[in-house]
């Protein structure tokens, strides 16, 4: 109905004589009745968007949250809040949703006790609504542009190209992620920050540095829980940029004991053998795995003690085939998503033991168990 015949029919008068048929007195109806009609001017389509959130979402915004939502023109949008993230859907509705303004409810009817009439125009009609379904942190196109900002250190700099490299501010409003996903994401990657850019380490470059730090453990008749960290900084110094250095010696150290007031660390056995294996692994497609695991144990510090747990994540072990091999498969190169994710892990190997499959699926069940909890 439109305005200019509300104003015609929707009188006093009117509105008694439908409560009559209606077999209904004015007592029954609060004092203001309110007429909706649609107006003859045209609907704000697109100017609006209808999002259904959730409890949790709704409570963010209470303590004064920001949610953002995140997506360049080819990617579907996210919404963030500062710890997860949440596709947004477009899902369609049978149901025609009405936009009002002015609309009153129950407690503000009470207060008028003079018969009235208002008029309450529509300003659009939804057919549609955006809702919001807990997901992942969209990474693929972080790991894309940190491919493009290669560090391999200060001699190579000339070849890297300056409008490719990101800061953490910059990489926070492109990537589809929350900021407490972004941090967890940058560390799992072992990305440092160079001149306020965020770079990751070239492999070759990773392993040289780390080479030289354990090699200082042999000059100086280090025990293995007795490193010193000055002593490493400044033997090492002249050789590698500092950040570089501490974002490796935090990577692999821990701290272990202190003598005469000085804090030392040991190197953590199992990350250094890993990345021992994963060196080993990237020189050739399959090896022989018996072959391999006696390389493996020679390559890594003396005291250090390789095993096939520590393969977990990073390789695959074919023990059906005539001899044993084993390859390079790292859970940081599989899909995104859980479907996909299984799919590759059942094409490359028919059966998996629980202890095998759990470092390519474990943060995906998490969060999955964590958001249908929810």
């Amino acid at each position: 109905m439109t305005e200019e015949s509300l104003d015609s029919k929707r009188t006093v008068e009117n509105i008694n004589k439908i409560l009559s048929l209606a077999k209904l007195t004015e007592t029954d109806l609060y004092s203001t009745s309110q007429t909706i009609y649609f107006t003859e001017n045209t609907f704000h389509h697109g100017q609006y968007k209808l999002l259904e959130l959730d409890k949790y979402l709704v409570q963010a915004l209470k303590e004064g949250e920001t949610l953002y939502i995140k997506g360049d023109d080819e990617e579907n949008a996210v919404l963030c809040t500062k710890s997860k993230t949440y596709d947004v859907l477009e899902t369609e509705t049978s149901n025609s949703l009405l936009l009002f303004k002015d609309l009153q409810f129950c407690d503000s009817l009470k207060t008028s006790s003079e018969r009235n009439i208002s008029k309450i125009k529509i300003s659009t009609v939804f057919h549609d609504y955006l809702e919001v379904l807990p997901s992942k942190p969209h990474l693929k196109k972080l790991k894309d542009l940190l491919k493009k900002s290669i560090y391999k250190g200060p001699e190579h700099e000339y070849e890297v190209n300056e409008e490719s490299l990101l800061t953490y501010n910059s990489m926070l409003n492109t990537i589809q992620t929350s900021e407490e996903e972004l941090k967890v994401a940058l560390k799992t990657l072992n990305t440092i920050t160079i001149n306020d850019k965020i770079r990751i380490l070239d492999f070759e470059y990773h392993f040289r540095v780390l080479s030289y730090m354990l090699k200082l453990i042999d000059e100086n008749s280090w025990q293995l829980d007795e490193i010193d960290y000055e002593e490493t900084m400044n033997a090492l110094n002249d050789l590698i940029p500092t950040n570089v250095l501490n974002n490796i010696f935090d990577l692999y150290a821990e701290e272990s004991k202190v003598i005469d007031g000085l804090q030392l660390f040991r190197y953590n056995e199992e990350k250094v053998c890993k990345f021992f294996a994963q060196v080993l692994l990237s020189s050739a497609g399959k090896f022989n795995l018996n072959e391999f695991l006696q390389a493996w144990k020679e390559s890594v510090p003396e005291g250090m003690i390789a095993t096939e747990s520590m393969l977990h994540g990073i390789a695959i072990v074919d023990r059906k085939s005539a001899p044993n091999v084993i390859w390079a498969f790292e859970e940081k190169d599989l899909p995104e998503t859980i479907n996909e994710r299984f799919q590759v892990l059942f094409e490359a190997k028919e059966k998996w033991t629980v202890e095998e499959i759990s470092p390519y699926i474990q943060l995906s069940i998490s969060l999955y168990c964590k958001f249908f909890k929810w």
